[in-house]
């Protein structure tokens, strides 16, 4: 990131938007600089991560494959899920970049991605 962007931003958010000389301008200036400092973040895909972890269900799979990874049937009987429901969960998971499953004959293991 352009630290000259962070500290033009921490300059001018030095001064409160209402004791402004020029409200205007100030807002036109805190904007672009906004702008400028957000672009460098994948927003999209922290909202996704964050989605993720927005439901019981799914925390409970990550702090159970917080201990070792585990196959489909055991994260059925832990968490007395169903199997559609279970891989309902953890397809928003995986789309979010947090576990990683591995194909082992007939049952899939899921293990926490990092």
């Amino acid at each position: 990131m352009e630290k000259g962007v962070v500290k033009q931003l921490n300059e001018l958010l030095e001064t409160q938007y209402c004791d402004a000389e020029d409200a205007a301008e100030h807002g036109s200036r805190l904007k672009d600089l906004a702008d400028t400092f957000l672009r460098e973040f994948d927003l999209n895909d922290e909202a996704r991560v964050h989605g993720a972890l927005s439901d019981v269900n799914r925390l409970k799979i990550l702090k159970l494959l917080g201990f070792r990874e585990m196959c489909v049937c055991e994260l059925t009987a832990a968490l007395d899920m169903n199997q559609p429901n279970l891989s309902y969960h953890i397809k928003k998971l995986d789309s979010a970049g947090l576990v990683r499953s591995e194909k082992r004959g007939k049952w899939v293991y899921y293990s926490i991605h990092g």
